[in-house]
């Protein structure tokens, strides 16, 4: 890179956008490929990775222990290594369009599937051993950041340190900053030096094992310019990214408030600016895609220029790229037909948030009444063990949060309680409010139409929380109107075989595999993980699907579209007042609301103080 760092981002976005059709063209087919032979062969490896641990899918907790096992860590670097893979060879195609245009002056995408495509084996044996050594790198910080937080932040709940920062979060933060700051120089470090191994793997016959030594031979005394280069490209990026999306949402709160109630040309609007944001978008990443690529080959010195490059024999590359475009685009045609004659249940029930915690401290027997008030389908809340053995409900393992009480949940008993306040950090007025047993909310719920729906909570200090909360539903003549759910897929076995006639349930925040499988009654996911298809293989398995927390009107209205059974909301006055008015929406006019929440729009900015689960 002979050239100042301005002049080199000045002619890598110039080439870019000369070569912005090719680019675009050689992306999309890249996407082909990608649907039809890369995105299957990274599923087939994590299903095989899940099926070692035999289970048909694993969440949240269950993923983090099967990734420290032995097996699980060599699956995740495979499964890793091969979504790596497709990022690099996206590059590749672009590295050789561009390539191709410096030597001959030609525009051609098919260059890039034809001088590449043969090359795949070396490009996924470069992004398996690239990802090996950015492990060696930031495992040691990772780990001694996490040490750091065990030691600092085990005294009292993790949500009272989000919440309130006391000093020791501030301690721990700047401690992990500084370690992370200091992987940062090495990360950055080690990157620079390896970042032309993959032109020399394309385009120079060096081997995937030396590419790294070579490419930091290459640029010994040359990091700094290149580094001031790569941080223009990153900020001129995100800048054009971010860009097109502060337009769209700009553009459809303009088109919101020019058409006014004219929903079904709201909702053509909407639908046409989605479309259009999404073209932009992909041209916007393209021409940054492309932008790399030339840097990186600056850097490389542009290897393989005096090569005869390979002939192109359109024939063949056409009747292969049509092939892959029939795999790729059969499953797609197929699951739109699907999902335009897939039909939403309309029968959501609303699950107020630990009570109505919108409207009043949660988990206390203010927010239980207001919810039976508002009537909501179901009250959720938590629960766990006292010292002295009741079923308390409770979310945090500790008093910090809600009260400013150093007391852990296990080791509470009801006299301490007594006279700990959980509701004036809410308001004044709810100073009265004490720790609910279960038992009581039970008794007030009871013969109300509202039911409960409970969440196991696990601290490491449980000894027979099952068993005391089917005594309890029991004793209160509440097992029709009881649910139980847990983040913890053994408990939530261990729940449904004391009690097979209870409706038992999964709270999921992170998944992989099919999550539907499980052995639980129904799923409870965070509004990110639900979508239509979850939604319809849940329902095949008989299985529904809550989503939590849902506190925006639009929100509520996009989720009620993907077809959930249930919302699990702060708010659920609102919510069943959103469901009302929607059920008397057009299609049309549901779609307006749908599009909307897709494109970032919000009614409420309301603040909650804990949108977990």
């Amino acid at each position: 890179m002979t050239d100042g760092p301005w002049r080199t981002l000045r002619d890598a976005f110039h080439l870019a956008w000369r070569l912005r059709w090719p680019l675009l063209l050689s992306h999309l087919v890249f996407s082909v490929l990608v649907l039809a032979a890369l995105a299957p062969l990274v599923s087939l490896t994590i299903r095989g990775a899940i099926a070692l641990s035999g289970q048909p899918a694993l969440s949240d907790f269950d993923i983090a222990m099967y990734l420290l096992s032995p097996v699980g860590f060599v699956a995740g670097v495979v499964g890793a290594s091969l979504v790596l893979s497709t990022a690099v060879l996206d590059t590749a195609f672009m590295m050789a369009i561009a390539q191709d245009a410096r030597q001959t002056g030609q525009r051609r995408f098919e260059v890039g599937v034809a001088k590449i495509l043969p090359r795949l084996p070396r490009i996924i044996g470069f992004a398996w051993r690239l990802l090996l050594r950015l492990l060696v790198i930031v495992a040691p910080f990772l780990v001694a950041a996490l040490l750091v937080a065990q030691q600092g932040l085990t005294d009292y709940d993790i949500n009272y340190y989000l919440k309130e920062r006391p000093p020791a979060f501030i301690r721990v933060v700047v401690i992990d900053g500084l370690l992370l700051a200091a992987m940062s120089v090495v990360l950055i470090r080690k990157l620079l030096g390896w970042s032309v191994a993959l032109p020399l793997v394309l385009f120079s016959d060096v081997t995937p094992g030396g590419s790294f030594a070579r490419s930091e031979e290459a640029l010994r005394g040359r990091r700094l310019p290149l580094l001031l280069t790569l941080i223009g490209w990153g900020v001129i990026s995100a800048v054009l990214v971010a860009g097109t999306a502060l337009l769209a949402h700009g553009s459809a709160s303009w088109l919101a408030a020019r058409i006014g109630a004219d929903l079904d040309r709201l909702a053509l609007a909407f639908a046409l600016l989605l479309a259009a944001w999404s073209v932009v978008n992909l041209l916007v990443t393209t021409i940054t895609s492309g932008a790399l690529a030339h840097v990186l080959m600056s850097a490389a010195g542009w290897p393989g220029q005096g090569a005869e490059l390979a002939p192109v024999r359109r024939p063949v590359l056409r009747r292969m790229l049509l092939v892959g475009l029939v795999i790729a685009v059969a499953p797609l045609l197929a699951g739109l037909a699907d999902f335009m004659g897939y039909k939403p249940d309309d029968e959501i029930q609303i699950i107020a948030h630990r009570g109505a915690a919108g409207a009043r401290p949660e988990n206390t027997m203010a927010a239980f009444a207001l919810a039976i008030e508002q009537k909501a389908d179901w009250v959720e809340l938590d629960v766990q063990e006292s010292a002295d053995g009741e079923v308390i409900v409770m979310h945090d393992s500790d008093y910090m949060k809600i009260a400013g009480v150093d007391l852990k949940a296990w080791d509470a008993t009801m006299d301490v309680l007594a006279d700990i306040d959980i509701g004036s950090w809410f308001a004044p007025e709810y100073a009265a409010e004490r720790t609910p047993l279960l038992r009581d909310v039970l008794e007030l719920v009871k013969d109300s139409g509202t039911g409960v729906l409970t969440e196991l909570k696990y601290y490491g200090h449980d000894e027979m929380l099952e068993q005391r909360v089917a005594d309890v539903v029991e004793e209160t003549g509440m097992t029709d109107q009881i649910r139980a759910m847990s983040l913890k897929h053994e408990q939530v076995r261990k729940m449904k075989a004391l009690r097979p006639d209870w409706t038992v349930g999964l709270l999921a925040t992170a998944t992989v595999g099919d999550l539907p499988a499980l052995e639980a009654d129904f799923l409870a996911v965070n509004m990110g993980t639900a979508s239509v298809g979850l939604v319809r293989a849940a329902r095949s398995a008989g299985k529904e699907v809550y989503v939590w927390t849902v506190n925006d009107p639009l929100s509520m209205s996009h989720m009620a579209s993907l077809g959930v059974s249930g919302l699990i909301t702060d708010e659920p006055a609102l919510a069943r007042r959103v469901l009302e008015e929607r059920a008397a929406l057009s299609a049309a006019e549901r779609l307006v609301l749908a599009l909307g929440s897709k494109l970032g729009l919000r009614v409420s900015d309301k603040a909650y103080r804990d949108a977990s689960p």
